[in-house]
């Protein structure tokens, strides 16, 4: 029998996208990123690694929707001061982080991989940071120390094993550390 040539139909892919990026995080929590291969989850999901690279373009096209399905809903809230607004959307990021933590060291350990998500958040506290009525290069610069310091924090947690696939409780370390460095922002 010959195989047909093309695509094949949606009906004979035996997994949908979705349950390939829940696969995908499952795989990352349970083995971690030196272990999160295309036929490492291919396995897992008993299909042909083409399978994946057809929906997803390869190992970087699934890291982006990882990181889409993880960090689409992180976003300041409409209403507030500049600075409270930072914020809510800095503690929203650090819980991701948090409920994510292989997605964000999979993320780091790929330099070519900077996911539109990324981006987007960046921009948001740079755009805030404009609101505050910094000059650009005190707003570059805050921008390095907040990215860098929730990063940091939520890493630093993550690595500990007080985060993964439960949802994550409220790190009072980083709260009370991201309110003295808006304290500081806010002068």
């Amino acid at each position: 029998m010959k195989r047909p040539r093309g695509r094949p139909l949606r009906a004979d892919i035996p997994v949908s996208r979705k349950d390939m990026l829940k696969a995908a995080f499952d795989l990352l929590d349970h083995k971690g990123v030196s272990a999160f291969t295309m036929r490492a989850l291919a396995e897992r999901l008993d299909i042909n690694p083409m399978t994946i690279h057809h929906h997803f373009g390869g190992r970087d096209g699934l890291i982006g929707a990882m990181s889409e399905y993880a960090y689409e809903q992180v976003s300041a809230p409409d209403d507030g001061t500049p600075i409270e607004r930072i914020r809510e959307l800095l503690n929203t990021y650090h819980d991701r982080v948090l409920r994510y933590p292989g997605l964000t060291m999979l993320i780091f350990s790929r330099p070519n991989v900077f996911p539109e998500q990324a981006v987007r958040i960046t921009n948001e506290i740079s755009t805030l940071l404009a609101e505050v009525g910094l000059p650009e290069h005190k707003k570059q610069l805050w921008l390095e120390i907040l990215v860098d310091f929730t990063h940091g924090a939520a890493l630093a947690t993550a690595m500990s094993g007080q985060s993964g696939t439960c949802k994550p409780t409220v790190d009072q370390g980083f709260t009370l550390a991201l309110n003295e460095l808006l304290t500081g922002l806010d002068r």
